[in-house]
């Protein structure tokens, strides 16, 4: 009887000491993931401009997606912000930021995707809405940077007349809505093409 009182209290700890690390390490992971999307990763002259553009809104993150758009998002590599995608979407001299915005109450009803690449010009030609959305399911949706050479052959590339190696990947995981699209810049203008991803 001694004995297996002994198993019971040594299997009773191991099953609190698995459940008290998979609790911490949810914690570190939900908290690690918050701070990918932390405005900070932007330069000063973006974060200004958001929070005079937009005061409402906020950067798309981990903690706004919908389950079927996080087990998505989480397989992405490498992992980033769903909100916040960088790249040489206009130029392949200069580093643009793609951006998921959402209001910050009630997250999941609108979005807006805007590009922004600082030190441009104007400050109109810095910022460019190149796609929004108000009618709800906006915590389906999430972006990231690919290669256009990934998602276009090269004669299709030739054909778009595109001058930059990189696009933005928007990815909608709804349930009844699934869908990947990917945007780019083609003759001064983002043009957007569903895409097999």
């Amino acid at each position: 009887m001694h004995a297996i009182l002994q198993m019971i209290i040594k299997m009773s700890a191991v099953a609190l000491a698995v459940l008290f690390t998979t609790t911490i390490s949810a914690r570190a992971r939900t908290q690690s993931e918050a701070s990918l999307c932390s405005q900070q990763v932007l330069p000063v002259e973006l974060q200004n401009r958001l929070k005079a553009d937009f005061p409402s809104s906020k950067v798309q993150e981990p903690s706004n997606l919908s389950q079927r758009a996080r087990d998505r998002w989480r397989d992405e590599k490498p992992l980033a912000c769903p909100g916040i995608a960088s790249g040489q979407f206009e130029s392949k001299n200069q580093i643009s930021y793609a951006i998921l915005l959402v209001p910050t109450k009630n997250p999941d009803s609108a979005y807006r995707l805007l590009v922004l690449t600082p030190g441009v010009g104007s400050s109109a030609n810095s910022l460019r809405v190149i796609d929004q959305w108000d009618k709800g399911g906006a915590s389906n949706n999430f972006i990231h940077t690919i290669q256009i050479s990934k998602v276009f052959s090269k004669e299709w590339i030739r054909k778009l007349q595109l001058k930059t190696n990189e696009g933005i990947l928007s990815v909608d995981s709804g349930e009844n809505e699934y869908g990947v699209e990917v945007y780019f810049l083609a003759n001064g203008q983002y043009r957007h093409e569903p895409i097999d991803y």
